[in-house]
């Protein structure tokens, strides 16, 4: 499989556009970011550089790849993740490197004792003031994403089998946090390209799971930490503060004391935790981790029980959800979920990965429903060439 690398287009102001990788009057950086003291790949690191809109992003195995005028050549390129102190370096030293690694030093959060109640209230008053300025910080109004959208599933760490799809979403809302009806209605996709690792061989093979992608985005979607009336269901802590990008970040660890459906969304739910990533500044979430345990096991998705006689599998799953800032509004820059679970003997492990590669907002096109199949042929000239980069009009 090879593995395709994305890079961020922003169209909000429509001062970008978008070229085929050339090779004249280019400069490509390729690499790898890895968590210095782990070796593990940290995913949807963003590389951009300083003092220009051009960036590119990490894929869920570390991977980038960065395309840029020879004019950017001594500028310097700054690859920084949440959690993590930022690396820099000169554009034409990381091109004289070949594929770049990159290693980024976790960074120390500083906490001391701590009254655990009065802790807990601050906390509380901390995501109301993120629930409040939720219309203020991200996009208020309809607009369509394009992503990128893999999905991979192995047995007993054996040979992946894989599909991934370019996808294009439409929110006729915008971010307001509308029931759980109203957010489906309001939210709808389908897709433009696919491929797949192997001809599907039934209806399940078929299915896309993207739904899962869009409830990770607990910003947009409710049955979650942020709705207010769950608050009482949660145990908040600090893990304390860092500077990343230039603002203060607090992180708020939460571990649900009566988990269900209503509060984690997700079906059959046993154990359900996490850590939020807020913005102190602008009270603006920027990244969220799940942690979930549930007792069933739904291929359509984590929110649906399964039918009576259907076997039942405990799955365990991590949902990282990533949030960016671009202009004046944050928007969903990606989703990683991992899950687990034992079918007899077999050890069952998914993947799916999401990664938004444009926004539109001044300019949208409303889509008409959702696609749940495989309905589009193999275009192999198109994923022959998929590799998009962004560069900043003269």
């Amino acid at each position: 499989m090879n593995k395709k690398i994305l890079s961020l287009i922003i169209l909000f102001l429509g001062v970008f556009s978008v070229m085929q990788a050339q090779n004249d009057g280019k400069i490509r950086v390729k690499g790898v970011v890895l968590d210095e003291t782990t070796r593990q790949p940290i995913a949807f690191a963003n590389i951009g550089i300083i003092g220009t809109a051009a960036g590119a992003a990490s894929d869920m195995d570390g991977l980038f790849e960065l395309i840029v005028s020879e004019k950017l050549a001594t500028y310097m390129m700054r690859v920084s993740a949440v959690g993590y102190a930022s690396a820099e370096m000169k554009v034409y030293e990381a091109r004289d490197k070949g594929e770049v690694q990159i290693l980024l030093k976790p960074v120390t959060y500083g906490i001391g004792e701590v009254d655990v109640t009065a802790e807990s209230l601050v906390l509380k008053k901390l995501l109301e003031n993120v629930v409040k300025n939720i219309g203020r910080n991200y996009i208020p109004r309809p607009y369509n994403y394009e992503g990128y959208f893999e999905y991979g599933v192995e047995v007993n760490d054996g040979e992946k089998k894989f599909k991934e799809a370019i996808v294009d979403i439409y929110d006729s809302e915008g971010y307001k946090r509308s029931n759980v009806e109203q957010t489906f209605k309001a939210l709808n996709y389908n897709f433009s390209q696919v491929r797949r690792s192997g001809e599907s061989g039934s209806a399940v093979d078929g299915l896309i799971y993207f739904d899962d992608i869009i409830t990770a985005d607990i910003v947009r979607n409710t049955r979650n930490i942020l709705d207010l009336q769950n608050f009482r269901d949660f145990k908040l802590r600090s893990k304390g503060k860092f500077v990343y990008e230039g603002d203060s970040v607090q992180i708020v660890t939460y571990e649900c004391l009566k988990p269900s459906l209503s509060n984690s969304g997700t079906a059959n739910v046993t154990k359900f935790s996490g850590e939020l990533y807020v913005e102190l500044k602008s009270f603006a979430i920027i990244k969220n981790v799940m942690h979930i345990t549930s007792s069933a096991f739904n291929l359509l998705g984590r929110n649906l029980l399964l039918a009576g006689d259907s076997p039942r599998h405990e799955v365990m799953a991590t949902i990282t959800t990533n949030y960016k800032r671009v202009s004046s509004y944050y928007f969903l820059s990606g989703v990683s979920i991992v899950y687990t679970y034992k079918d007899g003997a077999d050890r069952i492990k998914g993947e799916m990965q999401y990664q938004t590669t444009k926004v539109s907002v001044n300019k949208t096109t409303p889509i008409a429903g959702r696609v749940y199949y495989e309905e589009v042929p193999t275009d192999h000239n198109f994923w022959d060439r998929y590799t998009i980069y962004l560069e900043e009009e003269e």
